[in-house]
């Protein structure tokens, strides 16, 4: 009897997810060609066809839905063993997968990665940038192991670890001179005047909830899908923005732009990572936490 590979199984799962031959080819770091041989190979062997290839959304069919469901199940156990007997030899050793949110990534990887190569030479870490509720699905679908995203967010049937808290500040445009004080409360503040970034970033909820503000009622000003884009419209003109320390830290700022402190208290969120609770990568990630912890405090 002819079993299917493991490689066919995770195509299949690939495709499922993704719904689009080249972006489950891409996932799998295969071409386009190699993943669709390998799932015909995969439907040859089980008799069945497995997938709808007709019209432009690329879907599973009833019985490609079941054998993917089952492939899933056989991929994580399969991971779980290859990742126990690892675990005997030596910590956070093989591949590891972390998703990373866009407002944490580009200020904190560059100080994490090098270090964390040096530290453990034989960990092969693959890095997923997303925003938290997407991260939230893959982690659900055991497509990452562990997740680095800001508190507070609900996280059902996750372990949370923090790692630091951070205040928010306020950036405007350098020309206002003196009608932006020293140092301002959460009162001063509308949401009304601020810039944000879009619906389903967790920064703008944390700014607005961390503020005590309501979201705006209009839309006079612009909203932005990344913090970078956020801090050009800052420069221009365009008005006032909360944002993180991290960023004021880890990136220089144009001379046009200020930045005001809060008084105390001042509005804060939280970084921490996130696993399952049933994870049998438990101890490597509580090492990898404990590590990151160390070296940003």
């Amino acid at each position: 009897m002819i079993r299917p590979t493991l490689r066919q199984l995770s195509y299949l799962v690939a495709l499922q997810d993704e719904q689009s031959f080249s972006k489950a080819a891409e996932y799998c770091c295969v071409t386009q060609s190699t993943l669709s041989a390998g799932i015909k190979d995969l439907e040859n062997i089980l008799g069945q066809v497995l997938v709808n290839r007709k019209g432009r959304v690329i879907s599973l069919t009833a019985p490609g839905i079941e054998v993917a469901n089952s492939a899933r199940k056989i991929l994580k156990e399969t991971d779980e063993l290859v990742f126990r007997a690892r675990q005997s030899l030596e910590p956070l050793c093989g591949p590891l997968r972390l998703g990373v949110i866009p407002t944490i990534a580009p200020y904190l990887l560059p100080k994490i990665l090098p270090r964390l190569q040096e530290k453990f030479p034989k960990l092969e870490l693959q890095i997923f940038e997303d925003l938290t509720k997407r991260l939230l699905e893959k982690i659900e679908l055991n497509q990452v192991d562990a997740i680095l995203i800001a508190f507070p967010f609900e996280t059902p049937g996750l372990e949370q670890r923090l790692l630091f808290e951070e205040n928010f500040v306020l950036a405007s445009p350098r020309g206002e001179g003196s009608s932006v004080k020293n140092k301002i409360g959460i009162g001063d503040l509308s949401s009304d005047n601020l810039l944000l970034l879009e619906d389903g970033h967790c920064l703008r909820e944390h700014a607005l909830s961390a503020c005590k503000l309501q979201p705006p009622k209009t839309r006079k000003t612009f909203s932005a899908t990344s913090l970078p884009t956020l801090i050009q419209m800052v420069e221009h003109n365009y008005g006032h923005t909360l944002l993180p320390e991290m960023v004021i830290n880890n990136a220089p700022l144009s001379k046009n732009i200020r930045i005001t402190e809060f008084k105390k208290p001042a509005p804060k969120r939280q970084i921490g990572m996130a696993w399952s609770q049933n994870s049998p990568y438990k101890k490597d990630l509580n090492i990898l936490f404990d590590f990151i912890h160390e070296l940003l405090n």
